[in-house]
């Protein structure tokens, strides 16, 4: 039996439009326990990476559709997929190539014939480092605490405005309890794309999405925006939220517990609560001030009945 390796399991999506090279690549990859996604061209790339987020990406530079770099170049220019690396594979020796690679956005190159040993060794190496320098959320591939952090200061350090919102799922926990957290791991990818799909239809500029953990979410982008994309996002969710409840749950608007003594206690439809920042003239003083904000309109937000956007009006102390 081959060898596994340190992080089996691990999601990897191969990008090449030799049938006959893809499927060995493919092969040998999931004999080391990889789970392996697979696309002839770049535009079904596109397509996958849109329904999935892999750990890794294994991409050919000669496609029928796109060549290899652009296809980077939209990875890299989407806030879902920008985090996940790149490994270049090529069979070209002209001078230049690793150039062009890493303009595009790659994170490493693997040369044509492909060596199994060396792909693994390179995946895993590739995987580790983005995982230690970018702190991804495993479910929704999103920039977790440490990034998020470090965003928000950057961003209160430059002293430009900029708008902010906090997200959270009301009754997340108990929706768990009731469908399990598999169901749950769909809502928040469910979430995750409503977000995203939002800051894209209002043209947000290097727009920003950060999963800090569980069912809280974070997202930054021109403060004349935040409250559009934010009302946005809550409309979408509460137009969408009850497709993820069984037919006698949906039909009656909520879901049945029992608590601790066994009384049923009624349960949903789960809200989102959302709490928005304009940070223009004043800036907080620290992140964790800024943060201090955001948990208070939060609580004032899950205090209100349904899906609430709560709006900072308040001057900011630097």
């Amino acid at each position: 039996m081959s060898a596994q390796p340190s992080n089996k399991k691990c999601r990897v999506l191969i990008v090449e439009d030799t049938r006959t090279l893809r499927q060995m690549v493919k092969m040998t990859l999931e004999e080391r326990g990889y789970e392996v996604y697979e696309a002839g061209d770049g535009y079904t790339g596109l397509q996958v990476l849109a329904e999935r987020v892999p750990d890794a990406v294994v991409l050919d530079i000669n496609l029928p559709d796109i060549d290899g770099f652009e296809l980077c170049k939209r990875m890299k220019a989407e806030p879902k997929s920008r985090n996940i690396p790149v490994l270049m594979m090529t069979g070209m020796g002209q001078s230049g190539f690793e150039i062009m690679a890493i303009e595009s956005g790659a994170d490493d190159f693997i040369a044509k014939p492909v060596d199994p040993l060396v792909l693994d060794a390179r995946i895993e190496m590739v995987v580790r480092r983005m995982r230690r320098e970018r702190f991804a959320n495993a479910l929704t591939g999103l920039p977790s605490n440490a990034l998020t952090e470090e965003r928000l200061a950057f961003m209160l350090a430059r002293g430009r405005p900029f708008g902010v919102a906090f997200l959270d799922i009301d009754g997340f926990r108990m929706f768990n309890k009731r469908y399990g957290h598999g169901r749950g791991d769909l809502v928040l990818r469910h979430l995750t794309e409503l977000i995203l799909e939002s800051l894209k239809y209002a043209e947000c500029s290097d727009p920003f999405v950060g999963h800090l953990g569980a069912d809280d979410f974070l997202f930054i982008c021109e403060p004349e925006k935040a409250e559009e994309v934010a009302r946005s996002v809550s409309d979408a969710w509460d137009s969408s939220i009850m497709d993820f409840f069984e037919d006698e749950d949906r039909d009656r608007g909520y879901y049945v517990l029992k608590d601790r003594q066994g009384d049923a206690e009624e349960h949903g439809p789960l809200t989102l609560s959302s709490a928005v920042i304009r940070v223009v003239d004043r800036f907080p003083e620290s992140v964790i001030a800024l943060m201090d904000i955001g948990t208070e309109l939060l609580e004032y937000a899950r205090a209100t009945p349904g899906s609430t956007v709560a709006v900072e009006r308040r001057d900011q102390q630097r």
